[in-house]
This record gives structure tokens, C-alpha cells and sequence, in this order.
């Protein structure tokens, strides 16, 4: 039991950070909105803006790509 609460916290507290590295590789790199672009063209905007940091590419990459307008793996919501 405790175990799972300990792992549990774990979690939750990688994914705060994720988040928090999200938006400020976000900021730090005047990301556009990944809901109104596709993967592809998100690809090719990391290419041309990102190259030089491939750690900072490869996460930011990672992280527009989840909100993007055609992953299909995005919650949609239903009459939006």
C-alpha cells in the first residue's frame, strides 16, 4: 500500500515537471498553437527553428505534437 502511494506521487510529480518543461520550451521558443497546426508541419517548424538543441527539439517536438490538429491520439471533445 504504501509502495503504491510513494509510486503514485512519483508519477504525479513527473508529470508536473513534464508539463512545466512543455511550457517553457514552449515560451522559450515562440512555439505556434499545436491545435491549429498538423504533425507535419510541426515537423518541419522544429526542423527550421530548433536544429541547433536536439534535446530541446526532440521534447518540444513531443510536446506540440500531442496537441496537434490531426494526431489521432488527442482527446477530442464532443461539439467542440
Amino acid at each position: 500500500m504504501r509502495l503504491t502511494v510513494i509510486f503514485l506521487a512519483f508519477i504525479a510529480t513527473f508529470a508536473l515537471l513534464s508539463a512545466a518543461d512543455c511550457s517553457s520550451l514552449i515560451a522559450k521558443y515562440d512555439a505556434p498553437d499545436p491545435a491549429k497546426k498538423t504533425m507535419a508541419q510541426i515537423s518541419r517548424w522544429i526542423e527550421r527553428k530548433v536544429s541547433d538543441n536536439p534535446g530541446d527539439a526532440k521534447e518540444l517536438e513531443a510536446c506540440l505534437i500531442a496537441g496537434a490538429a490531426d494526431n489521432p491520439n488527442k482527446e477530442q471533445v464532443a461539439g467542440k
